[in-house]
């Protein structure tokens, strides 16, 4: 099989277990299935425990007699209500996370100012469906905010709706995986990391930056050695990355990050970089091959000069290489492996970002040889 098959394989069979919302069964399945899979690709496997706040609803929305989709807005609100007087709202869900923030804070503000008891939210996005939103577990509004698609607020708004909210908050444990490949003896220490948590089947969110992943990790592996990290908890704060780059206590040589939507289609990618100019310019010249352009933080060390999960990193202040980007499926129910990649897409992806990944890890010395195989 192609290596552009093998890795579609991956992004399907990723999707196919289910939702990937951290707690879930189809989280626990994916760890099992990562665990089988990655000891097969020659890595020493282990997982790593760690807290996060569990919000469980039971939401439910109808309107002229039919049950409308929607979303409960993570750790928005706890209790039991029945929305008799809601206000309505619109939000771009494919923002930058902190203007999604502040402009919900305001709606709400409001929203209680004027007597109102929720909020019913339309997610703007490329192709009109309900999109989900991350959300910290500190980011309690008390105050029921109800997510719908922008065709289902207009039905709210014209007919009105019957809407009952219940959610609860509970500490519970997750799993991230590290899964190490040795390399040669005496070999550098890289850190290849993506989250492997998100919202419903997120094969373009999760699985393509997965696939990518385990590929250039092996490819890596030929000449250093590597800890492939893969982190949950990325919808809820990236709890599960912060808890992992604050225990991990080996010394190495650089991170690279494989965020959202990699290789996906009609994707909008940007690439940060934090090594040397030297460096960073052979990486820019990699990557324009997928018309990335690359950044330079101004100051490595803060967290809001990143994306993403390399946030987690940067206070170690080692060199970081951040690839992410945004798809029109992105966070949405239709984010399945048919309708956001392909084999060639995923060839291309593992190829270029291959190549600036041993640029990257050799820190301006000679390119290694190119050829990637699992």
């Amino acid at each position: 099989m192609k290596m552009g098959d093998q890795a579609y394989e991956i992004v399907r069979g990723f999707s196919e277990i289910g939702i990937h919302r951290t707690g879930t069964q189809g989280d626990s399945d994916t760890l099992r299935w990562l665990g089988s899979k990655l000891a097969f690709c020659g890595a020493d496997v282990s997982f790593q425990t760690f807290p996060y706040h569990h919000f469980d609803a039971e939401l439910s929305v109808w309107s002229i007699g039919k049950s409308i989709e929607a979303e409960a807005l993570y750790y928005s609100f706890t209790g039991k209500r029945y929305l008799r007087n809601p206000a309505t709202g619109l939000v771009d869900a494919h923002a930058d996370d902190n203007v999604i923030f502040s402009e919900i804070d305001y709606m709400v503000a409001e929203a209680k100012v004027d007597g109102h008891d929720g909020l019913v939210l339309a997610t703007r996005c490329p192709i009109g469906d309900l999109c989900a939103i991350n959300r910290d577990h500190r980011m309690n509004l008390e105050f029921p905010v109800i997510l719908v698609s922008q065709d289902n607020l207009k039905t709210i708004q014209t007919n009105g709706a019957d809407i009952s909210f219940a959610a609860s908050v509970r500490k519970r444990m997750a799993k991230n995986v590290i899964a190490h490949f040795p390399g040669p003896a005496g070999a550098q220490r890289v850190v290849v990391t993506t989250p492997i948590s998100g919202w419903f089947r997120c094969a373009g969110e999760r699985g393509c930056g997965l696939a990518i992943a385990i590929f250039v990790s092996k490819h890596l592996s030929k000449s250093f050695a590597i800890d492939l990290l893969l982190t949950s908890g990325h919808e809820l704060g990236m709890c599960g990355g912060y808890h992992l780059a604050k225990s991990y206590d080996v010394e190495i040589g650089c991170v690279l990050h494989l965020g959202s939507c990699i290789a996906n289609i009609d994707a909008k990618m940007i690439s940060i970089c934090s090594a040397d100019s030297v460096t960073v310019g052979r990486i820019a010249g990699e990557l324009k091959r997928l018309g990335i352009k690359q950044a330079v933080p101004s100051d490595p060390t803060n967290a809001e000069n990143w994306i993403g999960e390399s946030k987690c990193w940067a206070s170690n202040n080692w060199p970081i290489l951040s690839i992410t980007g945004l798809a029109p499926h992105f966070h949405a129910r239709s984010d399945l492996p048919e309708v956001v990649t392909n084999p060639g897409l995923l060839t291309k992806a593992i190829d270029v970002i291959g190549d600036a990944a041993i640029a990257f890890a050799n820190h301006g010395k000679t390119k290694m040889s190119k050829g990637f195989v699992l």
